[in-house]
């Protein structure tokens, strides 16, 4: 819908939004309940936005690594970044595209594993 109305950044910004709270995701539904608040707390501060982080914790939890298809479109979308909330102006509409392909890609991976 925010591409269609041309707020191209919008629609990254809130995409790579999503790609994190996949990957938070993942990684709580891999621990034992008893450390879901460890986990939690470790979900504050700037890391928390930092997927390679994220990614890495999962893996460290004992996820598996991230198969050899998605790992093209964690590298398109590892771009994201919080601060694109504050960035003027707009994303090319191309660049945008391939970023949400990319997050499609990853969201229907990750939501396969939960």
């Amino acid at each position: 819908m925010l591409l269609d109305m041309e707020r191209t950044t919008a629609a990254v910004y809130l995409a790579g939004y999503s790609v994190e709270c996949m990957f938070k995701a993942l990684i709580l539904s891999i621990v034992p309940e008893a450390e879901a608040e460890e986990i939690l707390r470790m979900f504050r501060g700037a890391r928390a936005h930092d997927y390679e982080w994220l990614i890495r914790l999962y893996v460290e939890r004992g996820g598996p690594r991230m198969p050899p298809h998605v790992v093209p479109h964690i590298a398109r979308v590892n771009s994201w970044s919080t601060d694109m909330r504050y960035a003027p102006g707009t994303i090319a509409a191309r660049e945008a595209k391939a970023f949400m392909d990319s997050v499609t890609e990853i969201v229907t991976w990750a939501d396969g594993r939960l």
